[in-house]
C-alpha cells in the first residue's frame, strides 16, 4: 500500500468491544509494535499482555486503594508472583511481573537495559513508590516518579553472615549494602534523603523445622542448602535451640525516606 494512502486512510477508533482477542491477532499488533523505531535498537520494548478483567479494573475504576487514582504492584521473583496476584487481586490491586534489578552493590557500570530490569511504566507515573527488601535501581525509581514524588523503603543490609557461618558458607566480598550506600545512590539518581535510619534485627528461630522451612522459601540466604548435606549444621543449631530456647542470628535493616529533587 502506498504510504501517503494508508496515513490519509487511517482510521480513529475509540470504541471497542467487550471480548478477548484472538492469539494470532494479540501476535500480529505485538510483531507491528516490536517493528516500530526504536532509536538505533537502543530502546528494548517490553510488552506485557493482561488477560482478564484486573488491570482493566485497576485502571479505569475511578478508586482502587483507599482512594488512590492508580496502585499497581511489581513481583520480580517468579514463585511469588501466582500467590500476590492473587491476594492483590481482592483489592483491585494488578500485579506485573518484571526482571529484578541486580543487587544494588553490584549496579556499577550497568544500566537496566543490560539486564532489562527496567520499570515497565512512564515516566512521572506515580507519586509514591515503596519498596520493601528488593533490589532497585535508583534511577528507573526516579524516572517513574513524579518531581516531588516520594520513594520509601526497607532495606536488608548484609547481614547473613551468622547464618552463613552456621553451615559453613563463606561470607560474601566486596562493598557492604548498607545505609551510607544506599544513601548515596539514591542522592546521585537525583534523590533528596527526608529520613534514613538503620538498626540491627534478631531473627528467632524456635524449633529447627522452621529454619529448614525459612531456608527453603528463601533459597538465596545460604546458598545450595541441602537438609542431608547440612546435617550436621542442623544438628548443631538444634542444640542451641535445646540450651538456650531459641536460634538468633542477627539481619541488618535501614528505613530510607527520599524525594525526587528536578
Amino acid at each position: 500500500m502506498d504510504t501517503f494512502l494508508a496515513i490519509a486512510s487511517r482510521r480513529e477508533v475509540r470504541d471497542y468491544e467487550s471480548r478477548t482477542l484472538p492469539p494470532e491477532v494479540e501476535e500480529r499488533i505485538l510483531d507491528a509494535g516490536r517493528l516500530a523505531g526504536s532509536s538505533k535498537n537502543r530502546q528494548p520494548w517490553r510488552f506485557h499482555v493482561v488477560p482478564g478483567e484486573l488491570l482493566v479494573d485497576a485502571v479505569y475504576e475511578p478508586t482502587n486503594l483507599r482512594g488512590a487514582p492508580f496502585v499497581v504492584a511489581t513481583e520480580g521473583y517468579a514463585p511469588n508472583i501466582p500467590v500476590a496476584a492473587a491476594r492483590l487481586k481482592t483489592v483491585g490491586v494488578p500485579l506485573i511481573g518484571v526482571e529484578s534489578a541486580p543487587d544494588n552493590v553490584d549496579q556499577d557500570g550497568a544500566t537496566p537495559n543490560d539486564t532489562a530490569s527496567h520499570l515497565p511504566f512512564r515516566d512521572d507515573a506515580f507519586d509514591l513508590v515503596l519498596n520493601r527488601h528488593s533490589s532497585y535501581w535508583p534511577s528507573e525509581v526516579a524516572r517513574v516518579l513524579e518531581a516531588g514524588g516520594t520513594y520509601l523503603t526497607q532495606q536488608r543490609g548484609d547481614g547473613d553472615g551468622d547464618l552463613l557461618r552456621a553451615f559453613g558458607r563463606p561470607t560474601p566480598e566486596g562493598p557492604d549494602f548498607d545505609l551510607s550506600f544506599a544513601v548515596e545512590q539514591l542522592e546521585e539518581a537525583g534523590f533528596e534523603i527526608s529520613r534514613a535510619e538503620e538498626s540491627v534485627a534478631i531473627v528467632r528461630f524456635f524449633d529447627v523445622g522452621a529454619l529448614v522451612y525459612y531456608l527453603r522459601a528463601i533459597p538465596w540466604i545460604v546458598p545450595d542448602f541441602d537438609v542431608d548435606a547440612d546435617r550436621a549444621a542442623l544438628h548443631r543449631i538444634h542444640g542451641t535451640i535445646e540450651a538456650e530456647g531459641s536460634f538468633g542470628v542477627g539481619s541488618g535493616r535501614m528505613l530510607i525516606e527520599a524525594r525526587t529533587v528536578r
